[in-house]
């Protein structure tokens, strides 16, 4: 009988040739090349975290050393405040606007439906940006506040207004989150230049230098992000506004909004307390050793963001989301939370020991709050596995109801703990946003 072949073909060779290994390895091949991007946008985001609010750290640490806690507290409460203005301002647009450009991305749809959405967003943000304005001008005239807080919140406005047609959102879509990052530092570098040169003039200009420093961050920053998408291909496209689209603007970003500020509210709550009960010298402690853990919970948020287009896939085929699938699809960010919490302990350790007086201080409430890191965590969790479901009514309302729980235990507690008060409140406000969101998700 005639052969039809020289050589039978090896087990390894007929596995690599057929299309069920083809399509292994191609699957395996893009998973490779999607944790490298996300490494790529982590490192990039840590990089700008460590350029932009590593450096208002240091200008922070060496006001604490040279004793000026007046001005540490002065620009921690109102920079706190602007930064809750970008916020409110933003309302969540990075996550509505990066849903839809993923999106686009897997449906291979047009830019035009992302650009009618961003030009309703923006005209939203730009709204909330004037009603703000209008607030702080009320606040001057009505309270007749110092002339730190006046000019502060004279010059700090703007910043607010190009804060509504940022690009967050469009390039944490196109998975260029690091880009944003890096970008982002240029808004902490100026703040920290302006808090330094505040630091060594007269104490009477330095709301001026700071607001001005403030509003100067954020025009850097945002021209910086759009010439970014415009390397990529992403030029501004104006739409007429559409009455529907706006009130889904209005619709999804106030239940962001309300994802968001409530904790932000905490916070704040917490500085005016700290400031009615305790003083200057512990309010500037413990706004020195918040800045500690947010740059923590800010890394966190990082690696989330990261996740976020690949999380909305995933979830967008399960057949019942819990909060345990949200936690499985999210490991990377517990580990590291773990991680930060077990180093930041340390770190504090070792600064109590060796150091005294006001840094000794700081080091103790720090390592207090360490632990709260990890339930954080869960909390950014939860949060942003429910926004990829598109439920934000009902991750408000359980973040709404945890800030609630946590400025009553800061209150109440205040008095009796200190500023250990805080530990306690942010425990909490973690722990009952987790239960209101667990009972939500088993329903």
């Amino acid at each position: 009988m005639p052969e039809t072949s020289t050589a039978s073909s090896s087990p390894a060779e007929t596995v690599a040739s057929s299309p069920l290994a083809g399509g292994w390895f191609a699957a395996q091949l893009r998973l490779i090349r999607q944790r490298s991007s996300q490494i790529v946008n982590i490192g990039m985001l840590i990089a700008g975290l460590a350029l932009g609010q590593g450096s208002i750290f240091l200008v922070q640490t060496a006001l604490m050393a040279a004793g000026r806690y007046d001005l540490l507290a002065e620009f921690g409460t109102h920079y706190s405040f602007a930064i809750l203005g970008i916020i409110v301002v933003d309302a969540g647009a990075n996550i509505t606007l990066a849903r839809a450009v993923a999106g686009m991305r897997a449906e291979s749809r047009p830019q035009a439906a992302v650009w009618q959405l961003f030009c309703d967003t923006s005209a939203i943000r730009l709204l909330t940006a004037l009603l703000i304005g209008v607030a702080g001008a009320t606040y001057i005239v009505a309270f007749s506040p110092d002339g730190f807080s006046t000019w502060y919140l004279s010059l700090a406005f703007p910043g607010l207004l190009l804060w509504a047609v940022n690009g967050v959102g469009l390039l944490d879509g196109l998975r260029l989150s690091g880009i944003s990052g890096i970008t982002g530092a240029a808004a902490y570098i100026i703040n920290a230049a302006g808090l330094m040169v505040a630091m060594y003039g007269p104490h009477e200009n330095a709301g001026a230098i700071l607001g001005g420093a403030f509003s100067i961050g954020y025009l850097l920053t945002v021209v910086a992000q759009w010439a970014a998408l415009a390397r990529r291909g992403w030029h501004p496209r104006f739409h007429r506004l559409t009455r529907a689209g706006l009130m889904r603007a209005i619709k999804d970003g106030a239940a962001l909004a309300f994802q968001i500020v409530p904790g932000q509210i905490v916070m704040r709550v917490q500085l005016v307390l700290s400031a009615g009960y305790l003083g200057a010298e512990m309010t500037a402690l413990f706004v020195y050793a918040k800045q500690i853990l947010s740059a923590a919970n800010q890394i966190l948020g990082f690696v989330l963001r990261v996740e976020f287009p690949s999380l909305v896939e995933r979830l967008s085929v399960a057949t019942k989301p819990s909060l345990a699938a949200m936690f499985g699809a999210q490991k990377m960010t517990l580990l590291s939370a773990l991680m930060f919490s077990l180093g930041v302990t340390a770190v504090a350790g070792i600064a109590a020991v060796v150091t005294d007086a006001g840094l000794h201080r700081a080091a103790i409430v720090i390592a207090s709050f360490a632990p709260t890191i990890i339930t954080m965590a869960m909390v950014l969790m939860m949060w942003q596995g429910m926004a990829a479901l598109g439920a934000y009514v009902a991750a408000a309302r359980a973040l709404a109801i945890g800030a609630a729980a946590g400025v009553l235990a800061s209150y109440l507690l205040v008095s009796l703990l200190g500023v250990f008060a805080f530990v306690a409140a942010e425990a909490v406000v973690n722990l009952t946003t987790l239960y209101v969101g667990y009972r939500y998700l088993r329903r």
